[in-house]
């Protein structure tokens, strides 16, 4: 089946070998084993029919318990497996909500820190910041600038500062879709910038489809953009 994504006019120069690679096409067609592939005709794929039952019945009910900044726990109910998206401008407070996260949440859950812009120096200097002991922070720390999929922590806390993209924006929502696809029973907390005035981060509402909760950032403003499990 892997050979059938070719062209019957390229791979088949007898003309009786066409006929048979024909009727044999129109028969795996017939059967939904193969399909139409793009415009021109002779083309074929096969049709990929494979799909995971989702186990509703035995799954667990109970939220991933965290603390955002602000108290937005009061008003969204985390589960395993959520990705949330922070966009925010320059300047406008991303890393400082991150590390308040961290702050708040890291006796109660490991948590990995992927950052693509801060040093040890500069992160030191802002953990400084809170007047509490270095000592006394519990999490992990990674400088990390793209193909954060590849080290997602499946059952931890993995925040992201921030996801760079410089060309096609357009590919934030696959980026998060791969994220996503690497969480069990973990949560993502993914940073985006955000142009002044954008009703949305870069990638617009492509961004928007994965995260549960989508969050927008000006100076000195929050906003709640998209939220899916609202606790009232």
């Amino acid at each position: 089946l892997e050979a059938f994504n070719f062209s019957i006019s390229q791979g088949a120069p007898e003309r009786r070998l066409k006929e048979n690679i024909r009727a044999i096409f129109k028969r795996l067609k017939e059967k939904g084993i193969i399909q139409k592939f793009g415009e021109k005709d002779g083309i074929y794929t096969k049709v990929n029919s494979e799909i995971e039952a989702i186990d509703w019945m035995s799954a667990p009910t109970d939220e991933f318990d965290v603390k955002y900044p602000f108290d937005i726990q009061r008003m969204f109910i985390t589960y395993p497996k959520n990705i949330i998206v922070l966009a925010g401008v320059s300047d406008s407070g991303k890393t400082a909500f991150l590390l308040n996260f961290v702050k708040d949440n890291m006796k109660k859950h490991e948590i990995h820190y992927f950052s693509s812009e801060m040093g040890n120096l500069e992160l030191k200097s802002r953990l400084l910041k809170f007047n509490m002991p270095l000592n006394d922070w519990k999490f992990f720390a990674w400088e990390r600038s793209a193909d954060f999929d590849s080290v997602i922590r499946p059952d931890a806390i993995n925040i992201i500062d921030f996801l760079e993209i410089t060309e096609d924006f357009f590919q934030v929502g696959k980026f998060l879709q791969k994220i996503y696809n690497k969480l069990n029973k973990g949560i993502a907390l993914v940073a985006l910038q955000k142009n002044p005035g954008a009703a949305t981060g870069l990638g617009g509402y492509r961004g928007m489809e994965k995260p549960r909760l989508y969050l927008n950032m000006d100076i000195g403003k929050i906003k709640i953009a998209k939220a899916k499990n609202w606790r009232t």
